[in-house]
Protein backbone atom coordinates (compact mmCIF):
# COMPACT_ATOMS: atom_id res chain seq x y z
CA UNK A 1 0.00 0.00 0.00
CA UNK A 2 1.13 3.27 -0.96
CA UNK A 3 1.98 5.48 1.78
CA UNK A 4 0.91 9.33 1.90
CA UNK A 5 3.50 11.85 1.02
CA UNK A 6 2.31 13.39 4.89
CA UNK A 7 2.59 9.92 6.94
CA UNK A 8 5.95 10.51 7.87
CA UNK A 9 6.66 12.03 11.67
CA UNK A 10 10.01 13.42 10.12
CA UNK A 11 9.89 17.46 10.21
CA UNK A 12 11.47 18.03 7.19
CA UNK A 13 9.56 16.03 5.10
CA UNK A 14 6.27 17.06 6.92
CA UNK A 15 7.32 20.34 6.28
CA UNK A 16 8.01 19.91 2.65
CA UNK A 17 4.45 18.09 2.25
CA UNK A 18 3.14 21.12 3.56
CA UNK A 19 3.28 23.06 0.42
CA UNK A 20 0.08 21.62 -1.24
CA UNK A 21 -1.82 18.63 -2.17
CA UNK A 22 -0.33 18.42 -4.98
CA UNK A 23 3.17 17.02 -3.96
CA UNK A 24 0.58 13.66 -1.99
CA UNK A 25 -1.10 13.26 -5.58
CA UNK A 26 2.90 13.26 -7.34
CA UNK A 27 2.69 10.01 -9.91
CA UNK A 28 6.09 11.45 -10.54
CA UNK A 29 8.05 9.84 -6.87
CA UNK A 30 11.65 10.61 -6.34
CA UNK A 31 13.34 7.25 -6.11
CA UNK A 32 16.99 6.65 -4.88
CA UNK A 33 18.17 6.10 -8.41
CA UNK A 34 17.76 9.96 -9.39
CA UNK A 35 18.76 11.07 -6.42
CA UNK A 36 22.22 8.98 -6.83
CA UNK A 37 22.30 10.29 -10.63
CA UNK A 38 21.66 14.44 -9.63
CA UNK A 39 24.08 13.94 -6.27
CA UNK A 40 26.56 12.82 -8.80
CA UNK A 41 25.70 15.62 -11.48
CA UNK A 42 26.24 18.41 -9.16
CA UNK A 43 29.42 16.73 -7.89
CA UNK A 44 31.09 16.86 -11.14
CA UNK A 45 29.51 20.47 -11.55
CA UNK A 46 31.58 21.58 -8.83
CA UNK A 47 34.95 19.62 -9.52
CA UNK A 48 35.12 21.42 -13.10
CA UNK A 49 35.29 24.91 -11.81
CA UNK A 50 37.16 23.48 -8.35
CA UNK A 51 39.81 21.92 -10.62
CA UNK A 52 40.51 25.12 -13.01
CA UNK A 53 40.77 27.54 -9.81
CA UNK A 54 42.92 24.66 -8.37
CA UNK A 55 44.92 24.77 -11.13
CA UNK A 56 45.49 28.50 -12.14
CA UNK A 57 46.17 28.97 -7.97
CA UNK A 58 48.64 26.35 -7.38
CA UNK A 59 50.56 27.06 -10.50
CA UNK A 60 50.53 30.85 -10.17
CA UNK A 61 51.42 30.39 -6.58
CA UNK A 62 48.58 33.26 -5.97
CA UNK A 63 47.66 34.78 -2.64
CA UNK A 64 44.69 36.46 -1.43
CA UNK A 65 46.06 39.57 -2.68
CA UNK A 66 44.50 38.78 -5.79
CA UNK A 67 41.26 39.87 -6.53
CA UNK A 68 40.65 36.95 -8.82
CA UNK A 69 41.27 34.49 -5.84
CA UNK A 70 39.43 36.71 -3.17
CA UNK A 71 36.59 37.19 -5.02
CA UNK A 72 35.78 33.46 -5.34
CA UNK A 73 36.22 32.78 -1.84
CA UNK A 74 33.65 35.57 -0.68
CA UNK A 75 31.21 35.39 -3.80
CA UNK A 76 30.60 31.63 -3.63
CA UNK A 77 29.54 30.84 -0.29
CA UNK A 78 27.12 33.82 -0.25
CA UNK A 79 26.30 32.64 -4.12
CA UNK A 80 25.38 28.83 -2.30
CA UNK A 81 23.86 30.34 0.43
CA UNK A 82 21.28 32.04 -1.83
CA UNK A 83 20.64 28.96 -3.99
CA UNK A 84 20.67 26.58 -0.59
CA UNK A 85 17.66 28.72 0.32
CA UNK A 86 15.85 29.08 -2.65
CA UNK A 87 15.74 25.43 -3.45
CA UNK A 88 14.69 24.51 0.11
CA UNK A 89 11.97 26.87 0.03
CA UNK A 90 11.04 26.19 -3.78
CA UNK A 91 12.26 22.70 -4.43
CA UNK A 92 10.64 23.33 -8.64
CA UNK A 93 13.47 25.79 -8.48
CA UNK A 94 15.98 23.52 -6.73
CA UNK A 95 16.95 22.30 -10.61
CA UNK A 96 18.59 25.61 -11.22
CA UNK A 97 19.58 26.43 -7.47
CA UNK A 98 21.10 23.50 -6.95
CA UNK A 99 23.61 23.58 -10.06
CA UNK A 100 23.95 26.88 -9.45
CA UNK A 101 25.55 26.01 -5.75
CA UNK A 102 27.99 23.50 -7.43
CA UNK A 103 28.92 25.67 -9.56
CA UNK A 104 29.88 28.84 -7.38
CA UNK A 105 31.15 26.35 -4.59
CA UNK A 106 33.51 24.73 -7.33
CA UNK A 107 35.04 28.17 -7.61
CA UNK A 108 35.36 28.86 -4.34
CA UNK A 109 36.64 25.05 -2.93
CA UNK A 110 39.49 25.23 -5.80
CA UNK A 111 41.24 28.15 -4.32
CA UNK A 112 40.47 27.29 -1.52
CA UNK A 113 42.11 23.88 -1.73
CA UNK A 114 44.81 26.27 -3.51
CA UNK A 115 45.71 27.95 -1.08
CA UNK A 116 45.78 24.80 1.20
CA UNK A 117 48.15 23.28 -0.79
CA UNK A 118 50.61 26.11 -1.06
CA UNK A 119 50.70 26.44 2.61
CA UNK A 120 50.73 22.67 3.31
CA UNK A 121 51.83 20.63 0.61
CA UNK A 122 50.62 18.54 -2.37
CA UNK A 123 49.06 16.13 -0.07
CA UNK A 124 46.73 17.55 1.89
CA UNK A 125 44.04 18.26 -0.69
CA UNK A 126 44.00 14.38 -1.94
CA UNK A 127 44.25 13.06 1.98
CA UNK A 128 40.70 15.00 2.47
CA UNK A 129 39.25 13.96 -0.24
CA UNK A 130 40.05 10.79 0.50
CA UNK A 131 39.03 10.92 4.27
CA UNK A 132 35.76 12.59 2.76
CA UNK A 133 35.23 9.94 0.63
CA UNK A 134 35.87 7.00 3.30
CA UNK A 135 33.56 9.26 5.75
CA UNK A 136 30.64 9.22 3.53
CA UNK A 137 30.80 5.21 2.74
CA UNK A 138 31.48 4.48 6.41
CA UNK A 139 28.39 6.35 7.79
CA UNK A 140 26.19 5.38 5.07
CA UNK A 141 27.11 1.58 6.40
CA UNK A 142 26.44 2.60 9.99
CA UNK A 143 23.08 3.85 8.42
CA UNK A 144 22.46 0.50 6.33
CA UNK A 145 23.48 -1.69 9.50
CA UNK A 146 20.83 0.52 12.28
CA UNK A 147 23.85 0.74 14.18
CA UNK A 148 22.58 4.72 14.79
CA UNK A 149 19.18 5.39 14.68
CA UNK A 150 18.09 9.02 13.72
CA UNK A 151 15.47 10.20 15.73
CA UNK A 152 13.79 13.47 16.15
CA UNK A 153 15.44 14.26 19.45
CA UNK A 154 19.02 13.17 17.64
CA UNK A 155 18.04 15.71 14.74
CA UNK A 156 17.53 18.51 17.29
CA UNK A 157 20.24 17.84 19.45
CA UNK A 158 22.66 17.92 15.73
CA UNK A 159 21.02 21.24 14.95
CA UNK A 160 21.91 22.72 18.36
CA UNK A 161 25.48 21.35 17.99
CA UNK A 162 25.59 22.93 14.17
CA UNK A 163 24.66 26.06 15.73
CA UNK A 164 27.36 26.11 18.58
CA UNK A 165 29.92 25.16 15.56
CA UNK A 166 28.58 28.22 13.88
CA UNK A 167 29.09 30.50 16.95
CA UNK A 168 32.44 29.38 17.99
CA UNK A 169 33.93 29.52 14.30
CA UNK A 170 32.21 33.01 14.18
CA UNK A 171 34.06 33.91 17.33
CA UNK A 172 37.51 33.05 16.43
CA UNK A 173 36.79 34.60 12.89
CA UNK A 174 36.16 38.14 14.69
CA UNK A 175 38.74 37.27 16.75
CA UNK A 176 41.37 36.75 14.26
CA UNK A 177 41.36 39.93 13.29
CA UNK A 178 43.23 41.46 16.51
CA UNK A 179 45.33 38.59 17.30
CA UNK A 180 46.64 34.93 16.17
CA UNK A 181 46.72 33.45 19.31
CA UNK A 182 44.17 31.28 19.08
CA UNK A 183 45.32 30.05 15.34
CA UNK A 184 45.80 26.31 15.39
CA UNK A 185 45.55 26.27 19.17
CA UNK A 186 44.42 23.44 21.08
CA UNK A 187 40.61 24.97 21.49
CA UNK A 188 40.73 25.38 17.53
CA UNK A 189 41.46 22.21 17.29
CA UNK A 190 38.70 20.73 19.18
CA UNK A 191 36.49 23.03 17.46
CA UNK A 192 37.72 21.39 14.10
CA UNK A 193 37.67 17.82 15.39
CA UNK A 194 33.97 18.09 16.65
CA UNK A 195 33.14 20.18 14.06
CA UNK A 196 34.35 16.67 11.50
CA UNK A 197 32.04 14.84 13.42
CA UNK A 198 29.08 16.50 13.25
CA UNK A 199 29.54 16.75 9.85
CA UNK A 200 30.16 12.95 9.24
CA UNK A 201 26.84 12.44 11.57
CA UNK A 202 25.06 14.77 9.72
CA UNK A 203 25.66 12.53 6.10
CA UNK A 204 23.39 9.89 8.45
CA UNK A 205 21.07 12.70 8.69
CA UNK A 206 21.03 13.58 5.22
CA UNK A 207 20.81 9.65 4.06
CA UNK A 208 17.50 8.85 6.81
CA UNK A 209 15.66 12.13 5.14
CA UNK A 210 16.37 10.42 1.61
CA UNK A 211 15.22 7.21 2.84
CA UNK A 212 11.83 8.87 4.69
CA UNK A 213 11.23 11.18 1.35
CA UNK A 214 11.46 8.01 -1.12
CA UNK A 215 9.51 5.37 1.39
CA UNK A 216 6.92 8.50 1.33
CA UNK A 217 6.94 8.49 -2.35
CA UNK A 218 7.76 12.42 -2.75
CA UNK A 219 7.95 14.12 -5.72
CA UNK A 220 10.77 13.77 -7.87
CA UNK A 221 11.63 17.52 -8.19
CA UNK A 222 12.32 16.90 -4.35
CA UNK A 223 15.44 14.91 -5.57
CA UNK A 224 17.07 18.13 -7.00
CA UNK A 225 16.67 19.19 -2.92
CA UNK A 226 17.55 16.39 -1.27
CA UNK A 227 20.95 15.99 -3.69
CA UNK A 228 21.66 19.59 -2.94
CA UNK A 229 21.32 18.75 1.12
CA UNK A 230 23.52 16.03 0.36
CA UNK A 231 26.20 18.15 -1.16
CA UNK A 232 26.27 21.10 1.34
CA UNK A 233 27.38 18.38 3.83
CA UNK A 234 29.84 16.77 1.51
CA UNK A 235 31.70 20.58 1.70
CA UNK A 236 31.15 20.83 5.05
CA UNK A 237 32.95 17.41 5.63
CA UNK A 238 35.51 18.14 3.66
CA UNK A 239 36.74 21.63 4.80
CA UNK A 240 36.46 20.39 8.01
CA UNK A 241 38.98 17.86 7.04
CA UNK A 242 41.09 20.45 5.73
CA UNK A 243 41.26 22.43 8.67
CA UNK A 244 41.87 19.22 10.74
CA UNK A 245 44.58 18.17 8.51
CA UNK A 246 46.22 21.77 8.15
CA UNK A 247 46.43 21.78 11.98
CA UNK A 248 48.35 18.41 12.64
CA UNK A 249 50.62 19.35 9.54
CA UNK A 250 51.34 22.81 11.55
CA UNK A 251 52.10 21.08 14.46
CA UNK A 252 54.56 18.63 12.98
CA UNK A 253 56.69 21.67 11.84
Amino acid sequence: MRRGFMSTRNPMIRSMGSRGNEAVASSDPATYSGIIFKSALLIWLMLVPGAIMYYLVTTQAATLTNAWVIVPVIVGPIVGLIAVIVAHRSPAKAKVAAPIYAIAQGFSLGVISGMYTIMFGDAIVPTAILATVGVFFAMLFLYRSDAVRITDGFRRFMFTVLLGLIFANLLFFIVSFFTTAFAFSGLYLAITVIGVIAASLFLMIDFDTISKMVEAQAPSAYEWTLSLSLLVTLVWLYIELLRLLAIIASRRN
